[in-house]
């Protein structure tokens, strides 16, 4: 008994020195390494890290930060207060902490190009809000390594021409229908010809009715079900991401977590019974002789690599809904942003709207017979495309991503230990003077007038889909998507920000009007 309780008391001496390492002596270690390096950064306080002077910053700076004019894209010191203090202290480059857990920061372009076009993998991606990946599923955009390869390899079909052009129908006709909802309440309003609609919550619906439609056609019943459980916990992602106290609360049963849980049983349930539908008419397509497949939509395409058992180059029944949950909560939220703030940015700069109507007048009328823009409309809507892009360099729906070391690494000069994060604000590196030019901060569409590649000092200077390996695969269908739902409204009504509209952006799942965006639409006569 004796020995028994020896043996119980070295173990909670073993525990004990072990989170002491982890929590004390290490983080501080760590520290002293980089301040070597020449990096320091705010100090780290036992067990919570940073952690509680950002949320300070944070509060501080949202509670007494006023709102923008509607003409000012300076929301850096808004969105990331904290970021903002930590660089004017400490420089482009620092050490912050995660809780116990090293990151540095860095607003160095050649530092984060290195970090996103590596190929060996030591950079992964890795959500520190856990609830995160249980609503966004670990599909393409979180998995890693051979994992991801294989995920790659089965979505990558997904998005090619054809696809893309199917995609393009769905749209233009799911905004020919929203379009016409607006003009039956322009013209209840009487003689005015114009009325206020909820931009924000209008396009939010309009993307997920594509995206879903996209995703799981428009044969079952129970498609619009699984679309309104991931709306459910998206907005569930949304609160997680608010959180400043850290990736444990994920593990108690509070309300939120226990909603989350059985949200995401319920759509995995659904899911299940729409792909054991699907694969059930097949084998009695087969049986008769009739042929035929799994359907065009992205289910349909996963489930031709779908095996209930792992096997090379196949999918499982978990990978198959969480492909399903990433392209959905990727794709909906990206897209409906997009447009979002090209509405924005249209109604106050209404010179630009104008050359952009003028040129939707003028090219946006050819389409096949199917009621489909062709490429060749599309691609004559340069100044419309210019605009698109000014937009996801002003306002990316990600101002913020995270890679994480899985090695020790040399990063610019800088020994970075395995586990350390990686914190690259996109939307500071999007207003870089020294990239971007000393207008880094106003809407100028015109700096595209040459393409991407040379609107800046770097070619990889817009970051908004990430670089390299793991960029989004998904860019050319949301801006085909946008520019198919920007052409269409703005073919048929004149924009103006209501004056109820507050310009005041937040970040948190994605970057939002803080109070919604409000917007006055005239109807054109003709």
């Amino acid at each position: 008994m004796v020995a028994v309780l020896h043996l119980a008391a070295l173990l909670v001496l073993a525990l004990l020195l072990v989170a002491l390492w982890r929590l004390a002596w290490r983080p501080r270690a760590v520290a002293r390494a980089f301040a070597r390096q020449g990096i320091r950064g705010p100090r780290y306080t036992f067990l919570a890290g940073s952690l509680p002077e950002a949320k300070r910053l944070v509060i501080d700076g949202r509670r007494r930060a006023p709102p923008l004019d509607a003409g000012c894209h300076d929301i850096m010191p808004i969105l990331l207060p904290q970021f903002h203090r930590w660089t004017a202290e400490y420089g482009r480059t620092f050490l912050h902490w995660m809780g116990p857990i090293p990151a540095i920061f860095s607003s160095d372009l050649e530092l984060i190009k290195e970090v996103l076009t590596d190929r060996t993998g030591v950079f992964a991606k890795d959500f520190m809000i856990p609830v995160l990946k249980v609503i966004l599923g670990n599909g393409l955009l979180l998995a890693n390594g051979d994992d991801w390869k294989r995920h790659r390899k089965v979505v990558l079909p997904a998005f090619n021409h054809e696809r893309v052009k199917s995609m393009a129908a769905v749209a233009a006709e799911a905004t020919e229908c929203m379009t016409q909802r607006w003009c039956d309440q322009i013209q209840r309003s009487g003689a005015r010809q114009a009325a206020e609609i909820e931009a924000d919550r209008a396009i939010a619906d309009l993307t997920t009715e594509i995206i879903g439609r996209v995703a799981f056609g428009t044969s079952h019943e129970e498609a619009g079900e699984v679309i309104l459980l991931m709306e459910q916990m998206q907005q569930m992602g949304t609160a997680a991401t608010l959180e400043v106290a850290g990736p444990i609360l994920w593990y108690l049963p509070t309300r939120r977590n226990l909603t989350v849980r059985r949200l995401d049983k319920l759509l995995r349930t659904k899911i299940m019974e729409i792909m054991e539908a699907r694969v059930a008419a097949k084998k009695d397509d087969d049986a008769s002789n009739c042929g035929g497949s799994y359907g065009d939509d992205l289910l349909g395409l996963m489930l031709e690599a779908w095996s209930p058992e792992r096997q090379d180059g196949k999918l499982t029944s978990k990978e198959v809904i969480d492909e399903c949950k990433t392209f959905f909560a990727a794709g909906q939220e990206t897209t409906a942003n997009l447009i979002i703030w090209a509405m924005f940015l249209l109604s106050a700069h209404p010179q630009w709207q104008e050359r952009v109507r003028e040129e939707v007048l003028r090219e946006f009328r050819g389409v096949d017979s199917g009621g489909v823009p062709s490429t060749d409309v599309l691609a004559r809507l340069k100044l419309l495309h210019m605009v698109l892009l000014e937009a996801l360099r002003l306002y990316p729906p990600a101002v913020y991503i995270q890679r994480k070391a899985t090695s020790d690494v040399v990063l610019r000069g800088i020994k970075v230990p395995q586990g350390t994060v990686i914190s690259i604000s996109i939307g500071t590196l999007h207003r870089d003077k020294e990239v971007w030019g000393s207008d880094a901060v106003e809407f100028n569409p015109m700096r595209f007038k040459n393409g991407v590649a040379r609107a800046a000092r770097d070619p990889n200077a817009l970051l908004t889909f990430a670089l390299g390996p793991r960029a989004c695969i998904g860019q050319s269908f949301a801006i085909v998507e946008a520019q198919v739902v920007m052409a269409t409204i703005l073919g048929k009504f004149a924009l103006s920000l209501s004056p109820a509209y507050v310009h005041k952006p937040k970040y948190a799942f994605s970057l939002v009007p803080k109070r919604g965006m409000p917007l006055v639409l005239r109807r054109l006569q003709g």
